[in-house]
């Protein structure tokens, strides 16, 4: 870096330098020439005006005495020309003047005639050579008319060896300002190119954050270097140190939002003002995982929402708050809560009153540059809430009829017995009848007293969870044969053969009640859903590490569009013969809260016409 710098700096000036040198050479011989040359025109006439004094009368009137003035004249190494009034040379140094032509037209002797001293610079037509030429006028007394014309003349050659001193002087003062500017330069290049170099140098690791001292740039300045260097040099530390410090503070604020999007359940998307994803949370990459990277892709391209699309629209065109209710497909539907927020021009969510629209005074008045799309998932709110209406639905309905027919049927029984007492020991009260009615009362509050309990249960399991488990080291055959002996009755008055399959030896960590119970469940399902004289076999094995428990029947089977949701309390494939067979409809959602209190889960396969085998999985330890 300094290399270059100097060279190149060095290079700048040294032509700077060359170009002034040759301007000064160029222009001062020009200045000098023509100063040269006036001077020489100036002294030329004064001697053609010296030689007129000394001329004698007769000489413009003899031409043997003029020549011989002349050739005398000419000892001093000038060109001599007598010239008459009429412009016809009288006589000539160097030529013969018969030969030559009328020269009353050339300037200085035209001059000269109207009685002016003058010179001239030109070739002569005689000689063939660059002259300088001086004309005088000769009088033949002071104030005199003109008699003719005495003229000079030098060769320029000669003129320009006398110069050429001077120009050689010039040029040799030339190169010697040339070569101190160039030392002088190169004094300055090294002197300003390494200081410079090192701000570069601690500029450079500032920037690759390769320095954490907070002085490099102050530092890597000799004491000698220019003052303005040494202020550049601290000016640079300070600048150096305010962007460390804003860039130390972006970075942490960088790092606490990525983790809070990072920590965030809910999906978070950023977009620019063309609806183009430019930063998603892993709730979000997670909840779009099949359309591969997000960012730099169009929102409803990844999402395939039309109502997120339209909900961001909004919100950028508005720059009002908005949240909508949607439905994705992902691929099951899931139900998702959807707040769309406008971004200011710095990235940053606008202000909002309480109400969602906009804060002018937090500077939302530049505009909505983006939007925030965050997506909260209430599929199980959702879920739950239907639950609860179908429980209150269920609960009212599964009550109400047993209530109905205890109260109706304690109404006829109360009037059996009313009208028998009236008639006294001979009354006509039908003892049958009274006992008929009993046993509708009986059976109903057994089957409100059933509710009841399977409610409590799955209300406990559902609060306790594992909290509720009495878990212990248990063999399992022995619980498949109690669940089996308490269902047996019911199977033998239906001829159905109950057939328990267990691996010898097989135990588990389990609480022994609970799995007696979800065993009871879906065995008594299994009976009383099977035809008569048909097998269910209850079996249980390990594998890879889990404990399988499979309840299989013979029955009707169970239609494929009701097995999804089979395990939710109350429903019934078929709600007419459940009630008539006495189920609660609790059944089988205790049997997977069991499962679940476990750590496990139950599955169902069945084949319409065929039969229906129920599995739990269950962690052997």
């Amino acid at each position: 870096m300094a290399t270059s710098l100097f060279k190149r700096s060095l290079a700048l000036l040294s032509v700077a330098i060359l170009a002034a040198a040759l301007v000064f050479a160029i222009v001062g011989n020009s200045v000098m020439a023509a100063a040269y040359a006036d001077a020489n025109a100036k002294s030329l006439v004064r001697s053609a005006q010296a030689l007129v004094a000394a001329l004698p009368e007769n000489e413009l009137r003899d031409s043997k005495a003029g020549a011989a003035f002349a050739r005398a004249a000419a000892s001093s190494g000038f060109r001599v020309t007598l010239i008459a009034a009429d412009g016809r040379v009288f006589a000539d140094s160097e030529a013969d003047p018969a030969t030559m032509e009328n020269h009353g037209s050339r300037p200085e002797v035209a001059a000269a005639l109207a009685g002016r001293a003058s010179s001239a610079r030109r070739k002569s037509s005689t000689l063939g050579e660059e002259l300088s030429y001086a004309a005088a006028p000769v009088r033949s007394a002071a104030g005199g008319p003109v008699q003719g014309v005495l003229r000079i003349a030098l060769h320029v050659p000669t003129l320009d060896r006398a110069l050429e001193r001077s120009r050689w002087a010039l040029v040799t003062a030339a190169l010697a300002f040339a070569a101190a500017a160039f030392v002088a330069a190169a004094s300055f290049s090294r002197m300003t190119a390494k200081p410079l170099a090192a701000l570069a140098e601690a500029a450079r690791a500032y920037g690759s954050n390769a320095s954490s001292s907070p002085d490099s740039a102050s530092r890597a300045i000799r004491r000698d270097a220019p003052e303005e260097m040494r202020v550049l040099a601290d000016t640079l530390d300070a600048m150096a140190a305010e962007i460390g410090a804003r860039v130390s503070a972006a970075a942490a604020q960088g790092r606490e939002f990525e983790a809070i999007l990072d920590a965030m359940a809910e999906a978070v998307i950023a977009l620019d003002s063309n609806l183009v994803i430019t930063i998603a949370n892993p709730a979000a990459r997670a909840l779009f995982p099949e359309e591969g990277k997000l960012v730099g892709r169009g929102l409803l391209e990844a999402t395939r929402s039309s109502a997120l699309q339209e909900a961001a629209a909004d919100c950028l065109a508005s720059g009002e708050r908005s949240a909508i209710e949607t439905a994705l497909y992902l691929p099951s539907e899931r139900f998702f809560q959807a707040l769309a927020a406008p971004l200011r021009g710095d990235g940053s969510p606008m202000a909002t009153d309480s109400r969602g629209n906009l804060d002018a005074a937090s500077g939302a008045v530049e505009g909505a540059v983006g939007v925030v799309l965050v997506l909260g998932d209430i599929t199980e709110l959702r879920r739950l809430e239907r639950v609860r209406r179908d429980f209150v639905a269920n609960v009212s309905h599964e009550l109400r009829t047993p209530v109905q027919l205890v109260k109706g049927f304690a109404e006829a029984l109360r009037s059996e017995l009313l009208g028998a007492e009236s008639l006294g020991e001979g009354g006509s009260g039908d003892p049958e009848q009274a006992d008929h009615f009993l046993d509708i009362i009986e059976r109903n509050t057994a089957r409100m007293e059933s509710l009841i309990s399977d409610l409590l249960s799955l209300a406990s399991l559902e609060r306790e969870g594992r909290e509720w488990l009495s878990a212990e080291r248990t063999a399992i055959g022995p619980i498949l044969e109690a669940a089996r002996e308490a269902i047996l009755p019911k199977a033998q008055e239906r001829g159905t053969e109950l057939i328990v399959e267990c691996d010898e030896g097989l135990a588990a960590k389990v609480d022994p009640g609970l799995l007696e119970q979800a065993l009871v469940n879906l065995i008594d399902n299994a009976v009383k859903y099977s035809p008569p004289d048909k097998v269910v076999r209850i079996g249980a094995k390990a594998e890879g590490g889990l404990l399988v428990v499979e309840v299989r029947d013979q029955g009707i089977g169970i239609p494929s569009r009701d097995l999804p949701r089979i395990f939710e309390r109350f429903y019934r494939v078929d709600k007419a013969r459940s009630r008539e067979l006495g189920g609660t409809g609790l059944g089988l959602a205790i049997v997977r809260h069991i499962a679940i209190a476990h750590g496990g889960e139950v599955s169902v396969e069945s084949w319409e016409g065929e039969g229906s085998a129920f599995r739990m999985r269950l962690p052997l330890d």
